[in-house]
Formats: C-alpha cells, structure tokens, sequence
C-alpha cells in the first residue's frame, strides 16, 4: 500500500513543475511502474517504500522552501529522520538535509528561529531512531553484529579503498541507468540543468541539489562499506539505489516535455557516454569475475531482462540494449516533435509492464516454487513446537521461509555443541553438506534426538532433528 503512493506523490511533483493533468498523470504511472519499485515491493524490504518516502520528503522540502510554512520543513525533518530509523542509508538523507538547513540559515531563506527548531527537530529524533535500534539490536542480535565502520574508514583513507569505491560507485551508478532503460541518465543531465539554472525557483534548485547530493552520498557510502564476498553484486548493484530511480524517472519527464529538442540531441548523449565509461570502469575492474563470481537473479531482476539470461551477468548485452532503446525513443521525439512524446510514452509503458512480468515470472516465482516444497518444515512442526536452527552454512531462504512456519520463530544453536543448547526446544535444523551422513549432520546432538527430515534444495542440504520426549501433537 505504502509503495502504491508514488504514483499520487508523482503526480503532484509533476504538477507542481508546471506539466499539465493528462501528461501529468501518464508520466507518474510510467514512474510507478518502474521495474525495481514493483520488484522490490514483492519483498518485506525497506527498498519497498523507501522511494515513496524520498520522494514525499522532497516534496515537504519544496513546499516549505515556496511557502516557508514550518509544519512543512518539521515533517520533513521527521520524514528525514524517519528513513535513519528503518536503514542506515536514511543517515545520508540526514546529512543532506541538515546542510540544506544549514545552507538557508546562512542564505536566509526562511526565518531562523524555525530553522533552528527545524534542526533541532532532526537532530533529536535521529538520535531517538539510534536509541531504539540500538535496543532493538540488542534483543534481536545479543551476540552482535557485523560492524562495517572500519571497513568503510579503511575504504575511504587507502589508496586501494578508494579505488574499489570508486569502481562499486560506478557500478551502482550504471545499473541505476540501465535498469531505466537510460531514463536515470537523462534525469541526471535534467537535474543538472536545474541546479545552473538561475531562472527556476529556489525551491526547485535546492530540491534538485539535494537529489543529486544523495544519489552521490549513497552511492559512495554503501560502496565503500560493502565487504568482498566473491559475489557479481560486489561490483555491480542495483537496490541502494532504487530510492532515486523514481526522482530521476520524473526530472527526465519534464526534460521531455519542456525541451524535447535538448533532451534528444544533448541529454541523451551526455547519458549514453556516462552510462558506458560507468560500464567500462566495472569491467577494467571486475574482469572475469563479472561471470565467475556468485550470481543471484533476484539482485539482478532489470539486468537479466535485458540480456534475457537469468543465470549470469552479461554487462554489454544490458547496456547495449538500454541505450538502443533510449537512442530509439530520442530519436522519435527528435524528429516527430510534441507529439512523438506520447508514442515514447507508449514504449517505456510496454518496456516497463513487460519487464515486470518477466521478472516476476522469473525471479520472484521462481523462488517461491523453487524453495517452497524443499525448504518447507510445516509438514514436520507441531503447534507447540520450539525450533533452533543452525545458521552458518544454511541457506537462508531456507531459514527465513522455516520462520515464518514456526509459530514461536527460530532460536540459533551451534550443531558443535560450543553453546548450551536450549532445553524448551523440540525441533533442531541443520545445514547438510554433500557426502556428510545424516547422523553426522549434528555432532553434537543430544541421545534422545532423531532424525525427522532431510531435504537437499538446490541452495543446500538440510536436516530436522526432533526430541524423541517432546510431547506428541
């Protein structure tokens, strides 16, 4: 539901940017149906509705920038503050916006005294939202978590840091691209254009500043922060971000529509060649591990449409394509005027339903069948039921799919017995790993423990173990 309101939210930025009903609404529905927004809405991840919330507190900016009302900039701080509560990536929405407001303090674009409280507003709900995840870090993960400050320090001081950053960043910034089809590039020319140009409102400046501010923000921390693990998504990646492909989609839109000429003949090159040296860094980089490296289609959902493969990552095959199709719709407005916009219109619609059926049958579905029967454990539960999984080395839409069916969730235990194990559980999973005997799976495991269930997915092996006194259903 929450995903659903970008296209209201789109509608009224295009409205706001002065583009007509009709043109208005056809261009927030083609927005709305970008691939990853439907993608990731299949999913319980926050990518599901960060882009609704970037794009509301965008607009709470702008409508607090043309009418300096306060309520306005208040919820934007909250909405700020809000997407630092539900992923790390909303810290980068932070910064950015407490150095727009430190920027109109100092510029005077609204009163100071409700700036101050503005900042003051961000400041200290982002430091609740740190608070309560901390907390909740601390119930949900008493053992710990993976820290990546360091990581991300190194990255950014080394001269081998930089340089994996610099190539992840490219990667991200490539994929955002060409899994719109180009449309990303040219609402990156689009933003661009607006920043310069002197003539658009404040409000519209600072909006378009702050966007571009954070597809850089995100793009250079979440690269810099993301440790080796052999995997395509190491160098090439689309999901962190998605928050912005819905922004880009709109600032390209009304490139179209108020200069179709500059958009054909300026923007659309300048996106192809940003589009292909991102490409080339990738590939100078990555080299064969762009085809060696651990693939996995659901990261890799508008790419794998392009290419049409959904075993592998092919780079060229997905840009080429993108950027034929992007020459092709510039083309038509080039050379068929105003009116050609809606025949454009009409193949970013086609392009953006069909990929989303194929990655839905593809990715999505596939999943769902592929694990549903191998990963489930709900012919093996009773209702009362307590379930302790061993998760290293077991696959984790096994797991994940496990605890949704365990009514009472999953407990971690160590089939090496280096833990106690709890004494109200029932049910035990273990991974299995091939030529391992089922009895062996567990090393650990009590005498009055037996062996209920063996599935051996395409992901990985598991084994279910049960208490032979548990009580019976």
């Amino acid at each position: 539901m929450i995903a659903a309101a970008l296209l209201p939210l789109a509608y009224l930025a295009l409205r706001r940017l002065g583009m007509h009903q009709i043109p208005a609404y056809i261009a927030a529905t083609l927005t709305a149906l970008i691939p990853s927004n439907v993608h990731y809405s299949q999913f319980a991840l926050t990518d599901a509705v960060l882009p609704v919330m970037v794009l509301g507190w965008l607009l709470l900016v702008h409508s607090w920038l043309v009418s300096e009302r306060q309520i306005s900039g208040a919820l934007a701080s909250m909405l700020a503050a809000y997407m630092s509560w539900v992923h790390v990536r909303g810290f980068v929405v932070v910064i950015v916006f407490a150095g727009t407001l430190g920027v109109a303090w100092w510029r005077r674009w609204a009163d100071r005294r409700g700036i101050t409280v503005t900042a003051w507003l961000l400041i200290m709900m982002t430091i609740a939202g740190i608070q309560l995840n901390d907390w909740l870090r601390a119930k949900l993960y008493p053992r710990g978590t993976y820290g990546l400050d360091d990581l991300l320090i190194d990255r950014l001081t080394s001269i081998s840091g930089l340089g994996w950053t610099l190539s992840l960043t490219s990667g991200k910034l490539w994929y955002l691209i060409v899994s719109t089809w180009g449309i990303a590039g040219v609402g990156l020319v689009a933003l661009a254009i607006a920043v310069r140009r002197e003539t658009l409102p404040l409000g519209t400046r600072v909006v378009a500043a702050q966007a571009a501010v954070s597809m850089v923000g995100l793009a250079i921390a979440t690269s810099a922060a993301t440790p080796d693990e052999g995997t395509v998504a190491n160098f090439v990646y689309g999901r962190y971000l998605t928050c912005l492909a819905p922004i880009l989609f709109l600032a390209a839109a009304v490139l179209v529509m108020q200069a179709p000429t500059v958009s054909a003949f300026r923007a659309v090159p300048i996106a192809s060649a940003i589009t292909l040296a991102a490409g080339a860094i990738v590939w100078l980089h990555a080299g064969d591990r762009l085809s060696r490296n651990f693939f996995l289609s659901t990261d890799f959902a508008e790419t794998s449409f392009l290419s049409w493969n959904w075993e592998e990552f092919r780079l060229w095959p997905a840009t080429i394509t993108a950027l034929l199709f992007l020459a092709g719709a510039a083309a038509l407005i080039a050379y068929g005027g105003r009116r050609a916009v809606l025949g454009a219109a009409g193949m970013v619609a086609v392009l953006n339903i069909a990929a989303v059926l194929a990655t839905t049958d593809h990715v999505a579905n596939s999943w769902d069948q592929r694990y549903s029967t191998t990963a489930s454990l709900r012919q093996e539960l009773r209702a009362d039921d307590r379930v302790g999984v061993n998760f290293p080395r077991l696959d984790w839409r096994i797991w994940v799919l496990q605890g949704f069916e365990s009514r009472h969730g999953l407990v971690p235990i160590d089939r090496f017995g280096r833990f106690p194990l709890p004494t109200d559980l029932t049910v035990v999973v273990v991974p299995w790993t091939a030529g391992t005997p089922l009895p062996k799976t567990w090393p650990a495991a009590p005498a009055n423990w037996r062996v209920i269930s063996a599935r051996m997915p395409g992901a990985g092996g598991w084994v279910a173990w049960r208490r032979m006194n548990s009580s019976a259903p």
